[in-house]
């Protein structure tokens, strides 16, 4: 299921690269794209990773991820995108999903960012509905506040809740940073770090 997945993932972008080289009628708003993948080393477990695709076209905010609520899961949201401010910038995007696979429920998520001149936060979180045993029912946080002392880089703290691994910890906190190139961001988090479940994070996210 995973490789088919992957497959998609690849043909999909392969797409948007070709569809980039065609004529666009600029009376039309444009359509935008950026996938990113995050890959957990996490000590004495199986190392994982977590594939995202996002497609958004003026309000309308579609997303595609696999392996984020639970392993081999795959879930889709739409949304929509309200934002505000000059200065200080603000911005909601309330969606509703659906996961399929070892998690299978309805998702209302939330994501919101804000930003004003170096700092910003950026926090998405959700509530699996699980179709099956409201007992494997759970919410997940992932936030990040972060400043940009100079071009291309940004670094912060993060936190996350997910069951997407095991920890003795309900709660994982970390530091980050990510540096941006051409269409490219390369990071790294590392979470626990005066616990003994400490693990990494690498992330890459391209955009279009």
């Amino acid at each position: 299921m995973h490789k088919i997945f992957i497959l998609f993932i690849f043909y999909f972008l392969r797409n948007i690269a070709t569809a980039q080289d065609k004529p666009v009628d600029s009376t039309q708003a444009k359509w935008t794209f950026s996938a990113s993948g995050y890959y957990y080393f996490i000590p004495e477990e199986k190392n994982t990773g977590t594939l995202i695709g996002y497609a958004d076209h003026k309000s309308l905010h579609l997303e595609a991820r696999y392996n984020y609520e639970d392993l081999k899961t795959v879930s889709a949201f739409a949304g929509w995108r309200f934002e505000t401010g000059e200065k200080f910038q603000f911005a909601a995007t309330p969606m509703v999903g659906l996961a399929a696979g070892n998690s299978n429920g309805l998702i209302p998520a939330l994501e919101l960012e804000a930003s004003y001149k170096i700092f910003d936060l950026y926090s998405e979180s959700e509530y699996l509905i699980d179709f099956a045993d409201k007992g494997n029912n759970f919410f997940y946080v992932w936030s990040e506040l972060a400043v940009t002392p100079i071009n291309s880089l940004r670094t912060g703290i993060s936190i996350q809740r997910t069951r997407l691994y095991q920890t003795s910890l309900d709660t994982q906190r970390g530091i980050f940073a990510e540096y941006s190139f051409w269409k490219l961001t390369a990071g790294v988090y590392y979470f626990n770090p005066f616990s003994i479940d400490n693990f990494v994070i690498a992330s890459l996210s391209i955009y279009f």
